[in-house]
């Protein structure tokens, strides 16, 4: 019996050999390193809502805001849109500069009463102290020309006049934006955007 027992331990060790097939060897997985590059982060900030045109005006400082002249002007500048009280179809903004006691900027809107855009444009270009300017793509008629001085601390200051007239909601509306002699493009650019507006 123990021979027996003999032989199928050797062929239980045989069988098992021929099973197993060749000896295992180590796998080795490579190591791979990865390199994470920090994601920058952004900040969103959200979009300013588009303005819309009112179908009935009260005021004319959302006509053109700060932000909307340092875009323009292209820096910044610490001043306070402060509105005036209406004069019937007239609207008063006066943009206030923390290092002036007068008004730096101001802008007047104005909804005159069965007047053409042509008719306003017309008047007001009467108070130029230079032929006008015009300007394109701004409402019906944009100009701009050398306005009247304006008093800044007690010296005169040479302002530039902007205007624009348009026909809007059923009436002739016109924007007098009065400000420091900058340049052109400044005049062009806040020219436009009131025409947008109105």
């Amino acid at each position: 019996m123990q021979l027996s027992r003999g032989l199928a331990a050797a062929g239980l060790l045989a069988c098992l050999s021929a099973c197993s097939g060749p000896p295992a060897t180590a796998v080795t997985t490579p190591v791979v390193t990865t390199r994470t590059t920090a994601t920058p982060r952004t900040t969103s900030v959200a979009p300013t809502p588009a303005f819309v045109t009112p179908a009935k005006i009260t005021a004319a400082c959302p006509f053109v805001t700060v932000p909307d002249i340092m875009q323009a002007v292209g820096g910044a500048w610490a001043a306070t849109a402060i509105e005036k009280p209406s004069q019937g179809g007239s609207f008063l903004c006066t943009y206030q500069s923390k290092f002036h006691n007068a008004a730096a900027f101001q802008l007047r809107i104005l909804v005159p009463s069965g007047k053409t855009p042509r008719a306003v444009t017309d008047q007001v270009a009467k108070t130029c102290r230079t032929p006008a300017v015009a300007i394109p793509d701004a409402g019906n008629s944009a100009y701009y020309c050398n306005g009247p001085d304006q008093d800044i601390d007690g010296l005169p200051e040479q302002q530039t006049r902007v205007f624009v007239a348009k026909t809007s909601h059923d009436g002739t509306r016109a924007g007098i934006l009065d400000l420091h002699r900058i340049r052109e493009s400044v005049y062009v650019n806040l020219a436009q955007l009131l025409g947008e507006r109105l």
